[in-house]
């Protein structure tokens, strides 16, 4: 597989710090971003093949960045992260143009899994 390059929007360290080494190891670039406001302008400026984004952030609702996201910028894969995983939020992210949904905690191989096979081309 080639090497994705991938936003992790979550204001957890320990998260993204975990997404970071996860991912990395198999290859991928990874970025992160604390908060839903400097995740939506690394989105702007960045060219990310894959967006890991929780659904619950300090400043905006992660939900509000998919929108935005899937309006502004239709190529990015977004995989919805959530610590609160229900049934509705992971419809209403799937509705919203999200390629897959992870309820924490999260195995690596589910992360990876997720990852990779929203981008099989790549």
């Amino acid at each position: 597989m080639k090497s994705l390059k991938v936003l992790v929007v979550d204001d957890e360290g320990v998260i993204c710090e975990a997404c970071n080494l996860v991912l990395a190891e198999k290859g991928h670039t990874v970025d992160y971003c604390k908060t839903g406001k400097t995740g939506l302008i690394a989105i702007e400026r960045g060219k990310y093949d894959v967006i890991l984004l929780d659904m619950k952030l300090p400043d905006i609702d992660g939900m509000e960045i998919l929108e935005t996201v899937r309006a502004e910028i239709p190529a990015p894969r977004v995989i919805v992260m959530t610590g609160y995983s229900t049934m509705s939020n992971a419809v209403q992210a799937m509705k919203l143009g999200a390629a897959d949904y992870l309820a924490k905690p999260f195995t690596d191989d589910e992360l990876i899994e997720a990852v990779e096979k929203t981008c099989p081309e790549q």
